[in-house]
């Protein structure tokens, strides 16, 4: 097995945040969502940038509302998200 070296993620790996809580939910709070690298907000999900990427457009798209799993959230929640992979997709390619 390749390793794969990246050295710019070093600063993320060494100084980690170390807030309890969801980092999903602690980015969407207060009104820093562009230094929390938050690029859309829908009504119900949102679309945040990767500080360390492996590669260019690394993006997550994420449920507003905390759910442990996929399995918890909402088939409205699902297809927002769906909705936003595929509109994302489309602009990186």
């Amino acid at each position: 097995m390749e390793r794969l070296f990246t050295p710019w993620r070093m600063a993320y790996v060494t100084t980690a945040d170390k807030t309890p809580g969801c980092v999903l939910c602690r980015a969407q709070d207060g009104t820093e969502a562009t230094r929390r690298l938050i690029v859309h907000t829908t009504e119900l999900s949102f679309v945040v940038m990767n500080l360390f990427p492996y590669n260019g457009g690394h993006v997550m798209v994420a449920p507003r509302r905390h759910v442990g799993s996929l399995g918890e959230a909402t088939a409205e929640e699902l297809a927002e998200m769906m909705d936003l992979a595929r509109r994302l997709e489309a602009v990186f390619h």
